[in-house]
This record gives C-alpha cells, structure tokens and sequence, in this order.
C-alpha cells in the first residue's frame, strides 16, 4: 500500500519523529534505537555473537558498516574514544539515508510505533557492541500504516504481507502482544536453528535471487521438525560441527518439493534454495582457524 508524500508527511510530523523524503513513498527515520520495536519473536545469538566478536577486534570494520547501514556511504573520521553511544564521536561520508536502498526497511503502525521490517540481526549486534546504551538509528519506512483502525488490522495487514514472523523458537504461534518491546539480544529469544541456517548458507542451501520472506526462519523449521538438535549438542565446537555436518546432509538429501512447515503458504525446500550436494569444502572451513565456528568457540 502506497501513500503520497504529503500524506505521509503529515503523518510522520504528527509523531514528532525526524524524517527526511527518500522517494514518493519512502522515507528515512532517524530515531533511537531502544524506541524501534521487532515484528518476529526471536534472533539467532550465535550469528550476533560472531559479528560482535569480530567487529570488536576491527574498529575500522565497525564504524564502516554501522556508516553503510544508515546509509551514510562509509566512516570518515573516528578514534579510540569513539562509540556508537554516542554519535558526534565520529564521522560518516555522507547524511544518512544518502544510499537509501542500504538502510534496513520497517513500517509505521497505527500506535505510531516503528515495527522493523528487515535488521533484526544487525541491529541486536549494534547494541551488543554499544552495551545496550541507546543511539540514534535510521530506518526506511516502507509502509504508513497509521491510518489503520486498529492494531488487528495492522497485525493482519503485516502477516498478509510477510512482514511479520509470529512464531517462537519452538515454532509456536504467537500473539502480537507476546513480541518484545524493543530489538536486541537481551529482549528478544535465542533460535538456535536461526543461526544453524545462518552457517548452511553455500553449504547446504543457497539463497535464492528472489527469496521467499522468512527463509531462514523456515529452514528452521524444518530442521527443528526434521533434524532436532539440543543446547549440549551444540556447546562444543565439535558438537557444533557435528550437527552441522548431519543438518546439511539431512537437507540436502530430502525431496525438493518438500514444504518447509505444515502450512498450506509453506514454501517448498527447493523455492528456499536447497543444493543438490553439500559443499563439503565450506562445511569444513567453519572449524578451521577464522571459521565461523571456530570464531564462535575461540574469538579466533
């Protein structure tokens, strides 16, 4: 649903948020992150965990993706005492919103609330590295949905277009009431299959040029259905690699035109991009010294 410039205009100076025009129906918002609320109950720690740990051995690396992510282009100036907390410490290239297609996507709801669309993950790792201390954070508003009745409505709208995932780690259906207030690692839970999916990715699956919304919540799903794993299995290193090693061939051996979930708009394994073999040489990577596992268990 599309809305004019003027009308959305308006709507936005209503709530006396800050806000800058991107195209006919889009903006950039700029507010605190701690007031940006989640439209899915959970995250994969394990992927939080290794982009924190690595962005804080390269503060460089940091500031430039923080920059990017707001869409500022990159980091122009910063220092040792620089931090996310607080933003006249450093520097980006360019306003934010500059490279608009960059910024993580969320909508407006009728509370006037910012629901996040996109980010969940990039976000959480964010306020890890700021010690949730709150910062300024931009979003592109796709949607205004402010004129809606009710929060029913909105809820109803979101789920009709794939913009919200009420499931919980144990894949049960959830009410919007149950989602956490704001987006981080401390407020929202731990899907471990998130972040098992998070390092299949070019290794038992690859993600399609047009994916369906959720894949990798759907994937999931399935290995949570398919392939169950628990908390010990994967507190070693070895552990880890173990089940990843039995998901990946679990996924790629099952029928491509498997539905992911039991519901009925479930994508197949093959629309969510399964491979045919598993690509063994990756796999092995993730343990090998700068792997993704080995990044997880020894920060190295």
């Amino acid at each position: 649903m599309k809305y004019t410039t003027s009308l959305l205009l308006s709507s936005l100076l209503t709530t006396g948020l800050t806000c800058s025009v991107v195209t006919q129906a889009q903006t950039i918002e700029t507010i605190n992150v701690s007031q940006i609320r989640p439209t899915q109950p959970a995250i994969g720690d394990d992927e939080v965990k290794i982009k924190v740990a690595k962005l804080r051995l390269d503060r460089q690396a940091l500031f430039e993706s923080f920059c990017q992510d707001i869409g500022a282009k990159g980091i122009k100036k910063f220092d040792d005492s620089s931090s996310l907390s607080r933003p006249d410490s450093f520097t980006c290239l360019a306003a934010q919103g500059t490279e608009a297609k960059k910024v993580k996507s969320a909508v407006i709801g009728p509370d006037h609330h910012i629901y996040l669309t996109d980010g969940h993950h990039t976000i959480s790792t964010y306020r890890a590295l700021a010690n949730d201390q709150d910062f300024p954070f931009s979003v592109r508003i796709t949607n205004n949905f402010s004129h809606l009745p009710s929060m029913a409505a909105f809820w109803e709208i979101m789920q009709q277009q794939h913009l919200a995932w009420l499931k919980d780690p144990q894949g049960k259906t959830i009410s919007p009431d149950q989602l956490p207030l704001q987006v981080s690692m401390q407020a929202m839970q731990n899907d471990p299959y998130r972040s098992v999916v998070y390092f299949l990715r070019g290794i038992a699956y690859d993600k399609p040029e047009h994916a369906p919304p959720f894949l990798e919540f759907y994937l999931g799903s399935w290995l949570r259905s398919e392939q169950p794993v628990t908390a010990q299995q994967l507190s070693t290193q070895a552990g880890y690699m173990a089940y990843l090693h039995r998901a990946a061939e679990k996924l790629v051996a099952a029928k491509g035109s498997s539905p992911a979930t039991q519901s009925a708009q479930s994508p197949t394994l093959y629309q969510l991009g399964q491979r045919k073999t598993v690509n063994e040489k990756k796999l092995a990577k993730l343990a090998e010294p700068g792997g993704k596992i080995s990044f997880l268990f020894n920060g190295k």
